[in-house]
């Protein structure tokens, strides 16, 4: 269908156009300002129409100016009527384009029977395939980069502390209420040592596993080891 006049959206999403140029295509002998006076009367403003401001065609006998026109932005359906009152030989044309267009408006408006759904979905399904490749590895991206998540970074720190008491004798034992911060720290500097990171939660998520088996297996120095069972044996003989 070849466009007439050109049909717009406005912020309620209704079609409309602008008056200006209804008045042009129809070829309304009388100026435009009268012509709008005479036959917009019944239009309620901010319903019907709202009123816009254009720009005139360039002029070249005023290069340096550029002229601001009163305007309107019409609904479709209004403009039908318009066309109809202005009785020109355009009228009929114009108003059986705006019916045509909302006739195919409301075909694209109406739900796709299952066999046109499969062919959208088939459609679409490459790029579709393609965004969520993209945005997953976005996802990756921003968890290498911001470490781990909240959960595994306290399953992380709860494997340490388990690991660390037992090397100690416990939470009741001399040695975690003498060297417990000593161990810790020691802990603490290995781990980031080993993967090179600020603090031990701050590792990629890509070597949580990797972490988790670090803490199992880390021992405290042989000088640590001496310390923890002769301060834990000191606690025997008192």
């Amino acid at each position: 269908m070849n466009e007439l006049i050109k049909i717009t959206k406005n912020k309620n999403n209704e079609q409309v156009v602008s008056a200006r140029e209804l008045h042009k295509i129809l070829g309304v002998k009388t100026r435009f300002a009268e012509w709008w006076i005479q036959n917009s009367r019944l239009l309620i403003e901010h319903e019907d129409f709202e009123g816009v401001v254009t720009t005139a065609p360039y002029n070249p006998k005023f290069p340096d100016k550029v002229q601001q026109l009163k305007d309107y932005a019409v609904t479709a359906d209004n403009a039908k009527h318009l066309a109809m009152q202005s009785q020109t030989k355009k009228s009929r044309e114009i108003r059986d384009y705006f019916i045509a267009c909302e006739k195919e408006l409301k075909l694209q408006q109406l739900p796709m029977t299952l066999d046109q759904q499969i062919a959208a979905i088939a459609t679409g399904y490459g790029s579709v395939k393609q965004e969520l490749v993209e945005v997953q590895d976005k996802v990756t991206d921003l968890t290498e980069r911001f470490g781990l998540p909240a959960t595994n970074a306290a399953i992380l720190n709860n494997t340490r502390n388990i690991h660390i008491i037992r090397f100690l004798g416990g939470k009741d034992s001399k040695a975690y209420h003498e060297l417990g911060r000593k161990v810790f720290s020691e802990f603490g500097r290995d781990f980031k040592d080993n993967f090179g990171v600020p603090r031990y939660d701050s590792i990629p998520l890509s070597q949580y596993d990797e972490a988790i088996a670090y803490t199992k297996s880390w021992q405290p120095s042989y000088n640590t080891m001496i310390s923890i069972r002769n301060t834990n044996m000191q606690m025997e003989f008192d």
